[in-house]
């Protein structure tokens, strides 16, 4: 058996309903939307991003109004320690393409005027690598491929293709075959092989982030890790649906709580927690940091995991439920 894929904007459109649920069978060179991008342009964007998985098994999954009770929640929170006018620096990791990052920001910004906003991932393009075969390469930055495109096919390259595909698979093994044997090192690129291939930027960013941080230069968009530290630290930092045990281990989420931590300066505040997949509900901890660990000020839903791996040295004795 076998399963072609959707190679061009004209056959997306036709799928229909189908198209959110095609994974990495929709080529990911589709995420082009250009300058000034249709209505269309900018829904197949979302619904790639919706269901497009990095080579280290990390979704991109989000959507509009994802974390409204999340950002209404923080501003409440924030108006408790910071005047209006205060220089709020505010970090927003593990952000996907950015959209829920900008709908924070227009909820903070009229609150904390002065604030700066910085939005990050670790993914912020793709590379796509064109043969004169007529093959597609789709390439994370430091080169791990995640998709090959040879129309009508499209196969997955990040994750293994299902038992039940054979002639997907084959397709899949004989590509990573081919792109291993293509002299794309830097020492080769001046060879012939090399000249005759292409590679050009896919930008991962929402084309609505785009036009918002050029718009406003309180707002900027950047790479960067959860498990980064910011010197010298910020005053809010919100690391949502990536700190948990589906992507990491148990040394990994307390480095990322250590992180989290020394990030943020006295008395800052860290937003962790996750969106069930269920029923699309928020589960978030508010902890500020404080001397030698965490205070717990409040809850959303059940609250983070991440609690168990922070070091919550002031908990408190009835905890509030924020939402």
């Amino acid at each position: 058996m076998f399963r072609f894929g959707i190679c061009t904007r004209d056959q997306y459109l036709r799928a229909g309903k189908r198209r959110r649920f095609s994974g990495s069978r929709v080529a990911f060179n589709l995420l082009v939307v250009g300058e000034h991008p249709a209505r269309d342009d900018i829904e197949i964007f979302e619904d790639i991003n919706f269901t497009l998985r990095t080579s280290n098994g990390t979704c991109r999954t989000t959507f509009r109004n994802r974390l409204q009770d999340v950002d209404a929640t923080t501003v409440e929170i924030l108006d408790q320690f910071y005047r209006p006018d205060f220089p709020l620096a505010v970090e927003d990791r593990a952000v996907s393409h950015g959209l829920t990052s900008i709908e924070f920001a227009l909820r903070l910004f009229p609150s904390f005027p002065n604030a700066s906003f910085e939005a990050s991932d670790r993914l912020l393009q793709l590379m796509e690598l064109s043969l004169p075969t007529g093959e597609t390469y789709i390439l994370e930055p430091e080169g791990k491929p995640i998709q090959y495109i040879k129309p009508p096919f499209v196969v997955s390259l990040a994750q293994p293709e299902p038992r039940f595909l054979p002639v997907n698979r084959i397709i899949a093994a004989l590509a990573r075959r081919r792109l291993r044997r293509l002299p794309l090192s830097p020492k080769s690129m001046d060879s012939q092989a090399a000249k005759d291939c292409r590679i050009t930027n896919i930008s991962c960013i929402h084309p609505e982030v785009v036009a918002f941080q050029k718009a406003d230069p309180r707002f900027q968009m950047c790479a960067r890790s959860v498990f980064d530290v910011t010197a010298p630290g910020v005053h809010l930092l919100r690391t949502m649906n990536i700190l948990n045990k589906d992507y990491f281990s148990d040394v990994q989420l307390r480095d990322g709580a250590d992180a989290a931590f020394h990030s943020l300066q006295p008395g800052g505040i860290w937003i962790v927690g996750r969106t069930l997949e269920s029923d699309f509900s928020n589960h978030v901890s508010f902890l500020q940091r404080c001397e030698g660990g965490w205070q717990l000020l409040g809850r959303i839903g059940n609250g983070s995991e991440m609690e168990r791996f922070a070091r919550v040295v002031h908990p408190a004795s009835k905890v509030p439920q924020l939402q």
